[in-house]
Formats: structure tokens, C-alpha cells, sequence
């Protein structure tokens, strides 16, 4: 059984439009995590300490603040 055509491109446009909303909500998560790192760096804790929550390297921590602040 094959598909009509006009199925075909709707089905990519579903696949667009899925892949669309999990950027944005990819890009939103991303903007929280750099916010709740910051906000953790501020009460205190070190950048290994969030690396070790976030299960990355202190490092990726380093550039996300950093990014996060403008600085990189």
C-alpha cells in the first residue's frame, strides 16, 4: 500500500513542526540550567559541585556560566 503524495508532505511538515518545538524547548532548558548554575554559584557552591549534579565536567560549567554572563 503505498502513501498519497499530499500525505507525504504532511507527515514531513508534522516532523518539522516536532522538530521545531523540542529546540525551543531544548534552548529554554538550556537557558534555565545556565540560570540555576548561576544561581548555585552564588550560594556557594563550586563549579565541580554543579558539574557533579548535572553529571558533566566542571569545565562544561565553566563555559555555560561563562556564555550565560556574556564572556564567551
Amino acid at each position: 500500500m503505498s502513501v498519497p503524495s499530499r500525505g507525504v508532505l504532511d507527515r514531513k511538515e508534522i516532523a518539522r513542526t516536532f522538530l521545531r518545538m523540542a529546540n525551543a524547548e531544548y534552548q529554554t532548558r538550556r537557558s534555565n540550567r545556565a540560570y540555576f548554575a548561576q544561581t548555585a554559584r552564588e550560594h556557594g557552591l563550586t563549579n565541580q559541585d554543579i558539574a557533579d549534579e548535572y553529571g558533566i565536567t566542571e569545565a562544561a560549567v565553566r563555559q555555560m556560566i561563562q556564555r550565560a554572563e556574556g564572556r564567551g
